[in-house]
């Protein structure tokens, strides 16, 4: 079976978990439309008692990812009790490695037991598994108020099966909920409690450090290295007090001898650094004392003066939080982007409808977390969200500024690609489909995307490759006609990016056998002139490496669409790359097809790729690098015209 990464950690059931959990919250959307608190768009139908009540948990206090302990909830009726018929539901953590409920095997992890604190009470208890909740109904006399239901998720029956406690999520969480509804008087409509008890989930010790630098400077020019101490799992260990030392070559300045972390870093923290000379450049740390070490992706230096009309940029633009189906508040995710990632480029897309809410109860608080979030010049925040249509496949809408509304697949009005892409403003929004060859759902490309709503293709993420189908690292449930090159087969001017798909809080972390990241070449770090280099295709994908990949045919960008008339033959396609592992080989696809290779001799290489002139027909060329470890990066196309 394959195997998945995540922060050099195998994570063997990722490749079943994520289709699994996708398929789950399926049936738990017809689930949670019977479960739905009033406040998050409930039935109009609930009545008196539903909702009602509370429910703390024990023991409140923080735990460390993927420890394994016992949690009690107790939840105590409202005013109006619970009627015979009527019952409690604790929908426990669902994303995504908490030990799944049950009640059927008190030696195994898992085991639920449930407890009324009325003798008179008659109940009945569930556990489904699948969808991680419990379930009490009530089948004879009446929950009054003040009455207790006690839920015991990892019942160790006063320690005497200690294997039955439950495992917590490896990731990272400063907000857990253990969701309770209500239905108070039988008629199989719950709603949310007020307020769902919650613990918080911190980082197991330091495991591994992480240096992230900038993708590209001009000589003497002050840019930003980071470095992170992050657990096992790849969350930021913020109780991390090592000392590091830097190790870098004479023309690299700024830098200190060491730095020792303090309780304010919190486990990460920005350094200043310049590099003297052009060329490409890499920083290393080592812990003194230590076993930790770490080499950061290249960074390339430009001559002082060279003209930079555009710049590298390092952007993941496709993760998930807790508000659908991830981990983490979206304020966790910014921060790990801009802190431990040192990404130039955010966005923040969970799913319209996927997860334990729709997603307009937390579009608000969305909004203004991007809103500031953004900081001009520094680090880019775009608003955006995952349309998570399961006919059409999934796109994802990213809007220009904070005014964008959130359209939903579930209304009749959105429900197509169509209708969505009439609903966004003009010139202010763009779509981008992502996993198109299969995963959890396929794009359908027979929905023509209008080239001034959608410009960019995802090709990358930790579904796998949709470049084409039987393509290296390919997505799982490969569907034939899905993938992007079929997609340019019919004539759509796609460029090309990379993103995580993220679910566990980590953006801009690599993620193996395969991830997702985007290099966008813009003038500068704004969202208008971030806007500009997305609508220019000026843009490339990696499987999450930081490969460093320029591609132009004479003055022409990757992404640009060119007349024939105006170029000579053959085609000339020069590239510049350095990659984070030895380079194997540089290809040039000519409408999907490999017509000429320059193979790697180290980790850099500046070449060129040749091509005839065909003006007589359309073409698409992009450029594709192997590295020796598996790592791949795809220019965008650059298309030529009769």
């Amino acid at each position: 079976m394959q195997r998945w990464m995540l922060a050099g950690r195998p994570f063997g059931r990722a490749r079943f978990l994520l289709p699994l959990a996708i398929a789950c919250s399926l049936v738990l959307l017809f689930v949670l439309l019977r479960m739905r608190p009033a406040e998050h768009g409930g039935s109009i139908l609930s009545r008196a008692g539903d909702g009602k009540g509370t429910a703390t948990i024990e023991p409140s206090d923080p735990i460390e990812a993927g420890s394994r302990g016992t949690w009690t909830i107790r939840y105590a009726a409202g005013g109006e009790g619970i009627a015979k018929g009527g019952g409690v539901v604790v929908h426990l953590p669902l994303y995504w490695e908490w030990t799944e409920p049950q009640m059927t095997a008190p030696s195994l992890p898992g085991y639920c037991t449930v407890t009324c604190s009325n003798p008179k009470v008659r109940f009945d208890a569930h556990a489904d598994p699948g969808f991680h909740y419990v379930r009490a109904r009530i089948v004879g006399g009446r929950l009054a108020a003040g009455d207790t239901l006690r839920f015991v998720y990892g019942d160790t029956l006063a320690g005497s099966a200690p294997g039955a406690r439950a495992r917590a999520d490896s990731y990272a969480e400063s907000v857990q909920e253990f969701l309770v509804k209500v239905d108070g008087d039988g008629d199989d409509l719950h709603e949310e409690i007020a307020r769902s008890p919650s613990i918080e989930v911190r980082a197991a010790p330091a495991a591994q450090l992480r240096i992230y630098a900038k993708g590209e400077a001009a000589a003497a020019e002050t840019t930003l290295v980071t470095v992170a101490a992050l657990d096992r799992f790849g969350n930021r260990a913020a109780d991390y007090r090592g000392t590091i030392r830097f190790s870098h070559g004479p023309e690299t300045t700024g830098l200190p001898v060491n730095h020792e972390f303090r309780p304010e870093d919190e486990g990460a923290r920005a350094f200043p650094v310049r590099f003297e000379t052009p060329g490409f450049h890499t920083v290393r740390v080592v812990e003194e004392g230590g076993a930790l070490q770490a080499v950061s992706n290249p960074i390339r230096v430009r001559a002082r003066g060279e003209r930079e009309e555009f710049r590298l940029l390092w952007g993941d633009i496709h993760q998930h939080s807790r508000l659908s189906d991830g981990t983490g508040e979206p304020e966790d995710l910014v921060r790990y982007a801009r802190e431990v990632g040192n990404l130039d480029l955010f966005a923040l897309t969970d799913h319209d409808h996927h997860g334990l809410r729709p997603l307009a109860s937390s579009w608000e608080r969305i909004r203004e977390t991007i809103a500031r979030a953004d900081d001009p010049g520094n680090f880019v925040a775009l608003l955006a969200y995952e349309w998570t249509n399961w006919t059409y496949g999934h796109r994802n809408v990213y809007y220009a500024d904070d005014a964008g509304d959130l359209f939903s697949f579930a209304d009749s009005a959105t429900n197509t690609p169509e209708k969505l892409w009439d609903a966004l403003p003009e010139g202010r929004a763009i779509t981008i489909a992502h996993h198109t060859g299969g995963g959890p759902v396929p794009i359908d490309w027979s929905a023509e995307p209008p080239p001034n709503r959608e410009r960019l293709v995802e090709i990358s993420s930790i579904h796998g490759s949709s470049e084409c189908f039987g393509c290296p690292k390919g997505i799982y449930n490969p569907v034939p006609g899905a993938f992007v090159h079929d997609a340019l087969a019919r004539g759509y001017r796609l460029g090309f990016v990379g993103s995580g798909d993220g679910h566990v809080g980590h953006p801009g972390e690599t993620a193996s056998p395969c991830g997702g990241l985007a290099g966008v070449y813009a003038s500068g770090r704004t969202r208008e002139e971030i806007w500009e280099a997305l609508h220019a295709r000026r843009t490339y994908a990696t499987t999450g490496e930081r490969i460093i990949l320029e591609v132009r045919l004479g003055v022409h960008w990757m992404g640009e669409e060119v007349s024939a008339s105006a170029l000579p033959d053959p085609l000339v396609f020069r590239f510049v790359a350095c990659g984070t592992a030895p380079i194997d080989l540089v290809e040039l696809l000519e409408n999907g097809t490999p017509i000429d290779t320059v193979f790697g001799k180290g980790t850099t290489i500046d070449g060129s790729l040749r091509a005839r002139l065909n003006r007589a027909a359309s073409s698409y060329h992009y450029v594709r690098l192997t590295q020796m470890d598996g790592g791949i990066a795809w220019s965008s196309p650059i298309w030529v015209d009769p």
